[in-house]
């Protein structure tokens, strides 16, 4: 499975916000994000762990309940 792009998530983080991409508090999230190096290697480490997970969900189903401690401590809503 391949990494989204950065215009991927800057739609995603905009749809959370209500918001569309030429909205002006998207574009100034999406400068921050290219710009701040913590935030650059929060993203990237999210995004692996989300693709690891999807890989794992293919090959055996992860139990509710590691599901929803992973999302806690990655500080993200559970959507499903």
């Amino acid at each position: 499975m391949k990494s989204p792009t950065h215009q991927e998530v800057y739609k995603k983080i905009c749809d959370f916000m209500g918001e569309d991409l030429n909205a002006p508090a998207c574009k100034e999230v999406a400068e921050h994000l290219e710009s701040c190096p913590n935030c650059k290697v929060y993203l990237d480490t999210v995004k692996k762990t989300v693709i690891i997970c999807q890989e794992i969900e293919k090959e055996e189903k992860m139990p509710q309940e590691v599901k929803n401690r992973l999302f806690k401590v990655l500080n993200l809503a559970v959507d499903f």
